[in-house]
């Protein structure tokens, strides 16, 4: 099973050259755009469940990236760079509301998003009560997951990202990445009422293409 438009995505990525970006390149610009701002609207509406305040990070992000194209690095990951980016614009915009709305800078602020993981059940096509408590079940146990397990599982198998990309965007190591996504699984697995309804296996496909 292939969510739609992965082979596209793929072929455009391919098409991505960053030194062609550096060099004014519009085209080389827009596909950058239309490569990635699906992945980055994604990730930045779990941080902040703010439509506007999203999509006007992305569009500074890449402005950024357009009027400082020369003096920017070649990323060992574009995809790890833009959201790793997008990221700290949005912690910034929060710091920034925080300090707006209390005239006091809370420190935690920025780490006090939930990052929740939701099944589509349009898409798992949940048919019959049945079927539909198998899938609130899952959905319970994922909310039971530390915010950093979620964020690791959505990065790396609804997103597709490598161990080195998720270590890159949440600043660990890729050890950790490793390990923190190990333990989600075997919660998972572990829980007598999923394992039933689902198998090991079907966990994995259920993380790739049924949560938004």
């Amino acid at each position: 099973m292939v969510k739609i438009g992965d082979y596209l995505v793929y072929f455009m990525k391919e098409a991505v050259k960053w030194n062609d970006i550096v060099k004014g390149d519009e085209a080389a610009y827009s596909a950058l755009y239309d490569c990635y701002a699906d992945l980055l609207y994604g990730y930045g509406m779990k941080i902040i469940a703010d439509e506007a305040t999203v999509v006007d990070a992305i569009q500074a992000l890449f402005m950024n990236i357009f009027e400082k194209r020369k003096s920017l690095a070649v990323p060992n990951s574009i995809a790890a760079y833009l959201c790793q980016s997008l990221k700290n614009l949005l912690i910034n915009e929060m710091h920034s509301a925080a300090s707006r709305n209390t005239h006091s800078l809370d420190e935690n602020v920025a780490e006090d998003y939930d990052f929740d993981l939701e099944l589509d059940a349009e898409s798992a096509i949940i048919a019959g009560e049945g079927e539909r408590e198998k899938y609130r079940i899952f959905q319970e146990e994922l909310g039971k997951l530390s915010k950093q397990q979620r964020e690791i599982l959505y990065l790396r198998y609804y997103k597709g990202l490598g161990i080195d990309e998720v270590a890159e965007i949440l600043a660990v190591s890729k050890r950790t990445v490793y390990n923190t996504s190990n333990n989600a699984l075997t919660r998972l697995r572990e829980n007598k009422v999923l394992a039933r309804y689902f198998g090991e296996a079907a966990i994995l496909v259920l993380l790739r293409y049924y949560i938004i």
